[in-house]
């Protein structure tokens, strides 16, 4: 199967991209670059019977005027070029739920849709949109088009975000969009009501990222996540961190006469604690979560962990030292590893949100 991905170097676009690698391997993944819309033929890269997931678009210039003539220049280029080629795969329309507001990005989108709905009709293919709304969720880019992700940028690095209107907004977490947009590619219709919607106001997600950065960064505390959208929400929080300067992080000791006491991890989110004594030279792990929130910590000998953004190829590498206990907390979509560097056996405590459960381990195995 060959899939055609515009916009993959986006917020939906990468995430899209990384689920269907995870769970299509069998399938090509042919991403269109910026240079293909401008060459006359798109490098070659469409072909009459692909699924084309069109995703690329503007949302952010100098003027809305701008913002609507370059989603109709990128719109009509793909269009176009369709017709050129009589197209009859499977065409994707990531549209807006701003086609029924009164703004000319929204009627960029709209008049987008209905022209590749016509053009589907003409030339048999089959044509497929969602009117996405607010989406939320890692990696998505601060100070661009989502809230929550400037938000949270703002909050960790200890500026104060505006809030310019405390409307009630509509919100999609990304995992759940890609899960609707997946059910394509095993030939059933996405959902059109998004069952998985949350709604609230914009100051009272303020209110929960507020909480996260008081607990969870100030206090060393992991928040209560009662509800998926605690958990999302805070996944998507933490996303912002820097790991490199933030990890390791030292335990605190309480030393006396007899000796010392440290807490490992305090939550007031249920979870799993367990320890590995791992032997010299030994690595475990090499494996990824989308959903899992974790901590490794260090309690005796020497450790390297190391941990790889899923589908890039730079490596982070912390060393961590039982003689000054500390931990490493993993994000979402990092495979990560840890070795014994020592020469003595390695004692690691590990604490994770949720138990195992084999019939939804939420665990990918892939080498860091």
């Amino acid at each position: 199967m060959r899939i055609v991905v515009s916009g993959h170097n986006g917020f939906v676009g990468g995430h899209l991209v990384r689920n269907i690698s995870l769970n299509y391997p069998n399938a090509e993944i042919v991403a269109l670059e910026k240079e293909d819309f401008e060459s006359q033929n798109f490098g070659g890269k469409i072909q009459k019977s692909d699924f084309i997931f069109h995703l690329a678009g503007v949302n952010r210039a100098n003027t809305e005027i701008e913002v609507y003539d370059k989603n109709n220049e990128i719109n009509s280029t793909l269009l176009n070029y369709l017709i050129k080629i009589k197209f009859y795969g499977k065409l994707f329309f990531s549209s807006s739920s701003q086609e029924d507001a009164d703004t000319l990005y929204g009627k960029a989108k709209k008049e987008a849709r209905l022209k590749f709905e016509r053009l589907s009709k003409k030339l048999g293919f089959k044509f497929y949109f969602l009117k996405i709304p607010n989406i939320f969720g890692p990696f998505c880019k601060p100070n661009y088009n989502s809230f929550i992700a400037t938000f949270s940028d703002k909050l960790i690095k200890n500026e104060t975000p505006n809030i310019i209107e405390d409307n009630k907004v509509l919100l999609i977490y990304i995992d759940d969009l890609i899960c609707s947009i997946l059910q394509l590619l095993d030939d059933h219709l996405p959902m059109k009501d998004f069952a998985v919607l949350h709604e609230s106001k914009v100051s009272e997600v303020f209110q929960k990222l507020e909480s996260f950065k008081e607990e969870y960064l100030e206090k060393n505390e992991f928040p209560e996540l009662k509800t998926s959208f605690d958990l999302n929400l805070f996944n998507t929080f933490r996303s912002y961190i820097d790991i490199r300067s933030v990890y390791p992080k030292k335990h605190i000791l309480n030393s006396d006469k007899r000796g010392f006491f440290s807490e490992l991890s305090r939550s007031n989110s249920k979870g799993q604690s367990s320890y590995s004594i791992t032997k010299p030279q030994i690595t475990r792990g090499n494996h990824f979560h989308t959903r899992k929130v974790e901590r490794f910590s260090v309690i005796k000998g020497k450790a390297r962990i190391q941990l790889r953004k899923y589908l890039t190829d730079e490596i982070i590498s912390f060393e961590l030292d039982g003689e000054n206990p500390s931990f490493v907390d993993i994000p979402v979509w990092y495979t990560h590893n840890i070795t014994n560097i020592g020469n003595d056996e390695l004692l690691t405590f590990f604490w994770i949100n949720e138990p195992y459960d084999q019939s939804d381990p939420d665990t990918y195995i892939e080498n860091v």
